[in-house]
């Protein structure tokens, strides 16, 4: 099987001019973009994807709904709309998708053979009543699906901040969206 390939950035987000697979952009520490999405309910709850306990990275850990690399050559519109399909099982337009921000991320794991630094757009989605009904977990990704409305997610991420996998920018958002709905 190819490996994955990947566009490499510069430090400051601008493309570098090349692509590597993904296992050499992670030993390197090699700058690159993913996408993170944040699928609702049509009740305004969000679902939270459970990370396999098989994972490499941050296992049995809750995290954004869906997230996933951009492959060299496309945009993070795709991208998410196949993120969406492979992890979740749905169906989704670009056009469908709610840009949100972009936000970066650094991080250093398993005893510090595996550097993350990533620039990444974020997007919302709001899933029919029958694709919140029927999520299908992709196998080896996703153990299971956790369904939090903003208020509880605060509340549980207050008390159990272990449980997640830290994103601080989109997680002041989901606070910014629990304000105005008081």
């Amino acid at each position: 099987m190819i490996e994955e390939q990947i566009d490499i950035l510069n430090s400051d987000g601008t493309p570098a001019g090349y692509s590597c697979g993904r296992t050499e952009v992670h030993s390197k520490g090699l700058w690159h973009r993913t996408v993170h999405i944040w699928a609702f309910d049509t009740h305004g709850k969000i679902v939270f994807q459970l990370r396999s306990h098989l994972k490499e990275n941050n296992p049995n850990l809750l995290d954004t709904s869906c997230a996933g690399h951009i492959t060299a050559g496309d945009d993070s519109r795709n991208a998410a709309v196949r993120e969406l399909r492979e992890e979740m099982g749905v169906a989704k337009r670009p056009e469908d998708l709610e840009y949100l921000f972009e936000a970066t991320h650094e991080n250093v794991l398993n005893n510090g053979t595996y550097f993350d630094n990533e620039y990444y757009d974020t997007y919302k989605i709001v899933l029919t009543d029958a694709e919140a009904a029927n999520l299908v977990p992709q196998p080896d990704e996703v153990d299971d699906f956790v369904w939090m409305t903003p208020a509880e997610f605060i509340a549980f991420h207050a008390q159990n901040p272990e449980k997640f996998v830290e994103h601080p920018k989109d997680y002041a958002w989901i606070q910014s969206i629990q304000i105005t709905q008081k």
